[in-house]
């Protein structure tokens, strides 16, 4: 039952991260890179945040044997030493940005159907955080985290997206849960 829910939260999150992708792409790189006044100052650091974060989560799912055949902590090499760096910009090039965001979201919902089970989600993920502290969590928790920082996020990246003339369109979970 809660694998049915994650697997299509993952579906929704990865169409919502196209669909703002290609509306971010209707906008000339200055313009994605100017500081427009949000947390991350703009569209493309919002976007490179919601990148790097998911790395982080994901690499920690890895290492802890969430991945399945799916992801392994190789996929992330190199994250570790910027684990602590929440607004560093991964990618400057925003053609990279996105295929890499769609790269990742693919591989997430691989990892959801192919690897989870609802006991693994009910078990407790064991890793450390950004200040290098132990933590646990059950994971389905971690996971309604990582589905819920990204709403935010692509919530942030609409409003500056809608203040420059471009609508992304709906963007609300309800809409699409007939697709899932």
């Amino acid at each position: 039952m809660l694998k049915d829910n994650f697997t299509r939260l993952s579906k929704y999150n990865r169409v919502m991260n196209q669909r703002v992708y290609e509306a971010a792409e209707k906008l000339p790189d200055e313009i994605r890179k100017k500081d427009l006044g949000a947390f991350f100052h703009s569209i493309h650091a919002t976007l490179n945040h919601l990148l790097w974060a998911d790395q982080v989560w994901l690499r920690r799912f890895a290492l802890a044997g969430y991945g399945g055949r799916t992801l392994s902590a190789d996929l992330f090499t190199g994250l570790e030493q910027h684990n602590a760096e929440y607004g560093r910009n991964l990618y400057e090039n925003f053609e990279t940005l996105k295929n890499t965001r769609q790269a990742l979201d693919n591989r997430f919902v691989e990892c959801v159907l192919d690897d989870l089970s609802d006991e693994m989600l009910l078990k407790n993920l064991n890793y450390t955080n950004n200040r290098q502290q132990p933590q646990t969590q059950r994971f389905s928790d971690v996971l309604a985290h990582l589905f819920n920082h990204q709403t935010h996020h692509r919530g942030q990246v609409t409003t500056l997206l809608c203040q420059q003339g471009i609508d992304p369109g709906w963007t609300d979970y309800i809409y699409y849960c007939k697709d899932f």
